[in-house]
Parts: C-alpha cells; structure tokens; sequence
C-alpha cells in the first residue's frame, strides 16, 4: 500500500514523498489506507481535532511509517507539544529502522524544535511521604516509583496529580501547563494525612482527647461518675414529679373537704359522703406524693453532689438502680407506688 504526505510548515512547503509496504501482521490495511486519505484531508482543511484520531486507528490497523509521522505532525499542529515529541521520536525510530531518510531528518527538525518548547513536571515524593501502598497518578496515568522526580514532559493545558494510599487521605493538586512558553514545574508530594475511621486515626484521636487519663471500660471512675451524676438528675427529676402530684391531691383534697362540709349542713347527705372519703383519698394521696418526692428530690441531690465532688463516687452509681413512680386510684382510694430494680 502507497501512502503519500505533504506537510506545510509556517517557513513554506516541505514536500515528502515515501511508500509504505503494509507488514504482514497489519489488521486491516483496506480501512487503515480509508482512514489515512481522510485524516489528510482534515488536515488540510486544518481540523487537527478531528485529523489526529484517525491517523491513529489508521495506524493501530496498519502500523505504517508514514502514518506515525503524520500522526506526529497532527499532535504538534494541535498544540500537544508532549506528546508530538514523543511520537516525533517512535517515528524516527522506525524510519531509521525502514532506512527512511527523508523521514529521519524531518523527524529529527521537528524534535529539535519542539525541545525548546517543551514543558516539564516533576514530582518529587520525600521519604516521609512514601506510605505502604503508594500510588501516584498524573491526568489518572499510574507514575511508576522510577519516575519520581523526574522531569516529564507535559501537553499544555490543565492537569492534575493525585495520591492515595490504604487508610489515608487522598491528596489532589491541578496544575496549568502555559501553550506560550516552555515551563519547569515541581510538585512536592506532601506526607498523607489519616483518613476518618483509619486505626491511626482512631487512636491519634483518642489519645488527644478529654479525660484521656480515665478508664473508658464498665465500671471504670470515669463512667461510675457519669453514671451516678445522670442517676441524680433522674431522681431530681421523679422528685419534682411527685411533689408535684402531692400539691395536685392536696389541693384536691381541700376542695372535697369544702364540698362535704358544705352538704352535711343541717345533716350529710349521700353525696357529702362521698365527697369526705374522694377527700381522705386524695389527703392520702398527697402525703404519699410529698414524702415520695422529698425522698427521690433528697437523694438526687446527694448523687449529683457527690459525681460533681469525688472522682470515684462508686457508691453512689454501684447501687442506685432504676426507680419507677405509679398512680394507682380504685373506689375505695388512691396511692402512689414506687418502683426500684437493681
């Protein structure tokens, strides 16, 4: 298969003329020659974006020299300085290979000027920062530990570098690579920070952290203090509720005595009856929830004295255990019943 170029440079026009056999193991030379002649018109009607893609596949089916050569001059027309360079120097290869030298000094001008305009990045990985594990990426292409710190060549354009390692934070920098000017850029990978939930996170966290010094297991000071100091706003609480329940009874009770004196005037009647024992009920009632409420008010405040002053109040927490507070009303009457499990 015969394959011809011309390529026109900003200087005038530099004519090449060359033939390339298809070799024995191309996959598809029909379409490959298909693919070329377009990619050559494209490119004369200076559409780069669209010229460079075919000139590949036309080469990944039939992996001619001249197509690699084309491909080259379509990359450094597109403005990939890098990768023009690159393909400038695997096409100068196989023209030197195939004897091609027309094609070996074309390569080897437009190497020696895309040199100049090259830019470089390198990424420099301090011992601190080498983690089990590392991986380091440039535009998501893997970068080999060899390459670390060496100047590579970059495409203008935005790029982004990115580390990540087992247990840690991904580190991620984007860098802008000038089409104006050649550039020598450095990227110092920082060491990786702990990520949330890691084992070194975890226990960097806990050694940091408040009341370090107390136990954090079942029965430890720490918890017997929080413990008791919750049991005591607990039974403050019961406390309140019950006086609260006596002043309701007692006010209750006052107002059926009013209402039973009142119907025995002259002589009681059924409903005065009635309304003096609804009275002796909620009297009970009452005494009940005054005395429940000053005990459970009494000994949350005891319990809450004592977490706040001692830094083991195991008595306290040791034996308080739940306390349960019941209204039980039937015909004859009314209670107040307490309940405790230990």
């Amino acid at each position: 298969m015969a394959r011809y170029g011309t390529i026109s440079r900003a200087g005038g026009l530099l004519a090449l003329a060359w033939s390339g056999l298809a070799h024995a193991a191309g996959k598809n030379p029909v379409v490959a020659q298909a693919l070329y002649d377009e990619a050559r018109q494209l490119v004369a009607a200076e559409k780069f974006e669209q010229a460079c893609p075919k000139f590949k596949a036309s080469y990944e089916l039939d992996p001619a020299g001249g197509t690699l050569l084309n491909l080259a001059d379509c990359y450094e027309r597109q403005g990939k300085t890098a990768t023009a360079w690159t393909t400038f120097k695997d096409a100068l290869e196989a023209a030197r290979h195939d004897g091609k030298t027309e094609r070996s000094e074309f390569a080897t001008q437009h190497l020696a000027n895309l040199e100049k305009r090259l830019s470089r990045l390198s990424v420099a990985v301090p011992d601190a920062a080498r983690e089990p594990g590392l991986e380091v990426t440039v535009d998501g292409t893997p970068l080999a530990e060899a390459a670390y710190g060496v100047a590579l060549p970059l495409d203008p354009g935005s790029h982004v570098i990115r580390a990540v390692a087992p247990g840690k934070q991904p580190f991620e920098k984007s860098v802008e690579v000038s089409s104006s000017s050649a550039q020598r850029l450095t990227i110092e990978l920082p060491k990786l920070s702990d990520a949330a939930g890691s084992p070194a996170a975890v226990s960097a966290a806990g050694a940091g952290s408040p009341g370090a010094g107390q136990a954090s297991v079942d029965g430890s000071p720490g918890r017997h203090t929080s413990t008791a100091r919750t049991l005591g706003f607990v039974a403050g609480g019961i406390g309140v509720v019950s006086i609260g329940v006596g002043s309701y009874f007692g006010l209750k009770a006052f107002s059926r005595w009013d209402a039973r004196n009142t119907g025995c005037t002259g002589g009681c009647t059924a409903d005065a009856k009635t309304a003096g024992d609804d009275a002796k009920s909620a009297a009970t009632v009452s005494t009940i929830g005054f005395a429940a409420g000053a005990a459970a008010l009494g000994a949350g405040i005891v319990l809450i004295l004592t977490s706040s002053s001692s830094k083991e109040p195991e008595p306290p927490s040791a034996h308080v255990g739940k306390l349960r507070v019941g209204l039980l009303t039937s015909r004859d009457g009314a209670g107040l019943s307490l309940e405790t499990k230990w």
